[in-house]
Order: C-alpha cells, then structure tokens, then sequence
C-alpha cells in the first residue's frame, strides 16, 4: 500500500502542455489538486485526500498486485487509512524524471516516473514508481477518476 501512497507526490510534477489559453487555466488548476493531494497524504489528513477524487461510484484507484482496486470514495478512504499508517507524517519526497499528459477538453491524463523517499519508524526508505491518472472536469472543478501505480 505504501505505493499508493506517494502517487499522487509523483504527479504533482506532471508537465502537461496546453494547447490553449483556457488549457493554461485547467493545468493550474491541475497542478494545485494535485498539489492539494500531496500536502493532504503528507500530513495523513485523510478529508484532504479525498477531496480530490471523483464522487463517482466508478472513480478508482489501482495498485501493484491482483486485486489491489478501491473503487468509490468508501474504499478509496478506507485504503487511504491504511495508507498514511505506513510512513511517518510529513516524510514523503519524490523526483520526477520523466513526466508527461494531455488535457482534451474536460479530460486529462497525466503520467510518471519517480523516485521517492519517506520513512517508517524514523528509518529511511527509497523506492521507484510508474504512475498514471485520468482526471475530469466536473463544473468548474478538475478531480481524479482513476489512478494507477505500478512498481
């Protein structure tokens, strides 16, 4: 699970190119979810978290293994709790070496590769990760529909 807890930390460095002035105010607002996300898993505030999901009872998160899937905010939360039990708060870092995405109208995808570092129990660990996400727009807002992480 800790895997999943850095994905969005991953995307937050996401550049993704606009094509248009309207495009250039949707990757702000992008970037600042996403950004949202990774303060809020930093410092394990699970409302933080979860406010930037889809209330969608399609929006889902994937992980590494068979069966790692929480589909709704109910079980996107309750795999947040276990999540932030498994590093120390405040500890997450990450660097994106490769990034890229695209926003088609109400739609965006974002993808990366990072490196991360936290700690457990003070001792420091490091550890590698694609990540991928679909994002939506709903009204005026941009919120993830579905993330996917692999080792």
């Amino acid at each position: 699970m800790k895997v999943i807890a850095v994905v969005a930390i991953c995307l937050l460095s996401i550049v993704v190119a606009p094509a248009q002035k309207q495009q250039d105010s949707s990757l702000s607002q992008i970037m600042a979810l996403l950004q949202k996300h990774d303060e809020a898993l930093n410092q394990h505030d699970l409302d933080g978290i979860m406010s930037v999901f889809a209330a969608s009872p399609r929006t889902v998160v994937m992980g590494t293994g068979p069966g790692e899937r929480w589909q709704g905010k109910e079980e996107i939360r309750a795999a947040n709790t276990e999540i932030v039990k498994d590093f120390d708060k405040g500890t997450a870092t990450h660097n994106s070496d490769w990034k890229t995405g695209e926003i088609v109208g109400a739609t965006a995808w974002v993808a990366s590769t990072c490196k991360f570092s936290d700690s457990k129990s003070g001792q420091k660990r490091e550890y590698e990760l694609n990540v991928s996400g679909v994002l939506r727009k709903i009204g005026a807002k941009w919120y993830f529909q579905s993330l996917l992480i692999q080792t």
